[in-house]
């Protein structure tokens, strides 16, 4: 099954869950395959097609120029930033 079709089925059992212990943990459920996903790619190299900050989709300039982006031009340089204040 894949990743998708996992979490798809995680946030449907949250939804049709009889009570709040069990939606809660069907969320927990949905959070951890889409966390468990979302590392693995980033030990394959591979980027976001969304920016992980705004969630606005990441140019496919970017995207071939650096495959392991998971932030838009914009959000990268305000994070870029942010670690420079705190390490510099």
């Amino acid at each position: 099954m894949t990743d998708y079709m996992e979490i798809t089925e995680a946030f449907h059992q949250a939804r049709t869950a009889p009570d709040v212990t069990d939606r809660a943990t069907g969320l927990e459920e949905a959070d951890r395959i889409g966390g468990v996903a979302l590392v693995q790619a980033r030990l394959q190299g591979q980027g976001a097609e969304f920016c992980i900050d705004c969630d606005e989709a990441i140019p496919a300039k970017r995207r071939a120029a650096a495959p392991w982006a998971e932030r838009c031009i914009s959000c990268q340089d305000d994070h870029d930033k942010r670690e420079g204040r705190r390490h510099g």
